[in-house]
């Protein structure tokens, strides 16, 4: 317990005394400076001054003491008044501390020429945290816009060009310009010089008019090798230029470099309240700049991955009808009529696109089936049809090994199932199977009735039409029969 009362204590003393305010602290420092000359003066007066020169001295003791009590009250007034400039500044630093600006500053007046000095210095650190607030306020202004933007940009099927344009928009704001372009360099020798050009700002249409000529400074601008940074602020005569080529007060354009290549260039015009570009802005520029140029790159790998994707499909297709050449031009004849349902049913382009392939791809399985069985002029026995029924398996196993195929996969291994669950390989029925696997499924089936195969005559038109509606609801999805109808009585396109 009593440990206890003395930490107590300890704790009490600490507070006196550091949780104290200025005024006090200083208050009490004063007081104990000033209570020793004036205890010496008293004991003067009481105890050393004899009766026999007490007269004498009286009057000037009297007057020694009054003079040192009014010192003292001075000295504290004084003492006070500088205190109060500290207290009311430490808690305006707190405040500040705490992220708030302080409305008009702190008024320096009657304030020692030291403490003059130290509030104009707070005074302009409180206006700059006023300045940073305010900018910070635009930044989160401007951040929400640039999240909305990515938003749409993100939803929207054209993405390469939309997500060029937020970059540029964002760059030219970020640099404080009127004006901006990103211009790729065409790589593919078609004689068109840039591959892709935007542009943002004041300049805009300029900007992307003088792209599109054989011939201007962006050309030259767009396989320079190093930064460029222009300023013509101060010398005004230099910016009537040639109104028909680029015209600048002031300009940043950095290369977009992927591996010492050029990939074409960044650039920003005339910086607001003409003030100049200066070299951090060039930094800025070309961090950005290394960015977009291997983006540049990766989108171009894209391309050629895409380009080889669809030369597979045609080579797989072609092997395919090689093998059977009584199913030749059912694979085009399928696909051109999937694509039109497709899109009568307001499937997205991806979906569409994605439909397109996997009816090129949907009988590869039938390479690994074979010719005994595929090419039999009879019916199949049970043993041969459970042979030929593993080709939609089989076809998803080899397009399996190529990660682009990855959305056709469910297509190619679904197309023989039936909608009421009866068909194969994995008996699923109704919105089990995709909606894309559900159309392909009856214009395959369409086509095939309406084809020579090894085993019978084509049928005629109306009666494979005839066949389709009867299987409306057990092998076909009804919705997409529906479609299918209207866009077979419509004829060919």
């Amino acid at each position: 317990m009593s440990e206890k009362k003395t930490e107590d204590r300890k704790t009490f003393k600490l507070q006196s005394v550091d949780s104290s305010s200025v005024n006090r602290k200083m208050g009490t420092a004063f007081f104990l400076m000033a209570l020793v000359p004036i205890l010496i003066i008293v004991y003067i007066v009481f105890f050393q001054v004899t009766s026999t020169n007490s007269q004498g001295f009286s009057t000037e003791l009297q007057l020694l003491v009054g003079l040192a009590l009014c010192s003292a009250l001075l000295g504290y007034w004084i003492i006070r008044q500088i205190g109060t400039g500290i207290s009311k500044m430490a808690q305006n630093a707190q405040s500040l501390l705490s992220g708030k600006a302080i409305a008009g500053g702190i008024d320096v007046k009657d304030q020692s020429e030291e403490i003059r000095n130290l509030v104009k210095v707070f005074n302009e650190v409180n206006k700059s945290l006023e300045s940073e607030v305010t900018q910070l306020e635009q930044s989160r202004t401007v951040i929400q816009d640039l999240m909305k933007k990515i938003g749409t940009v993100i939803t929207a099927e054209e993405k390469t060009e939309g997500f060029l344009v937020l970059i540029l928009e964002s760059m030219v704001k970020a640099m404080a310009a009127e004006s901006g372009a990103l211009l790729l360099l065409n790589e593919t020798g078609d004689g068109k010089h840039f591959l892709q050009a935007v542009a943002y700002g004041k300049e805009r249409e300029k900007l992307l008019s003088l792209a599109a000529q054989e011939s201007s400074a962006l050309h030259w601008m767009s396989r320079e090798k190093n930064s460029l940074l222009i300023n013509r602020i101060e010398n005004r005569s230099d910016i009537a230029q040639d109104t028909s080529d680029l015209t600048y007060r002031s300009l940043v354009c950095v290369p977009l470099r992927y591996q010492n290549h050029s990939k074409g260039c960044a650039l920003v015009l005339n910086k607001k309240d003409d003030q100049p570009f200066v070299q951090d802005d060039v930094m800025l520029l070309e961090n950005v700049a290394g960015q977009i140029a291997v983006a540049a790159e990766n989108t171009r790998l894209t391309a050629d991955a895409e380009q080889s994707y669809m030369e597979t499909i045609a080579a797989l297709a072609i092997a395919v009808e090689e093998k059977d050449v009584y199913t030749s031009g059912h694979l085009e004849r399928v696909t051109g009529l999937v694509v039109r349902i497709a899109e009568e049913m307001n499937l997205g382009a991806k979906a569409v696109q994605t439909l397109r392939d996997a009816a090129y791809l949907h009988d590869i399985g039938k390479i690994a089936i074979g010719d005994s069985i595929l090419l039999k002029p009879g019916k199949l026995t049970p043993e041969e049809r459970k042979i030929m029924e593993t080709h939609s398996e089989k076809g998803e196993k080899i397009i399996a090994q190529l990660r682009s195929f990855k959305d056709l996969r469910e297509i190619v291994r679904h197309h023989q199932e039936w909608y009421d669950g009866s068909g194969y390989p994995d008996g699923i029925k109704g919105e089990q199977i995709s909606l894309s696997a559900r159309i392909l499924t009856v214009v395959d089936v369409y086509d095939a009735l309406t084809s020579t195969r090894p085993y019978r005559q084509p049928l005629s038109k109306e009666d494979a039409l005839k066949i389709i509606r009867e299987e409306s609801g057990t092998h076909f999805d009804p919705q997409v029969v529906k479609v299918f109808l209207e866009i077979v009585n419509q004829g060919p396109q």
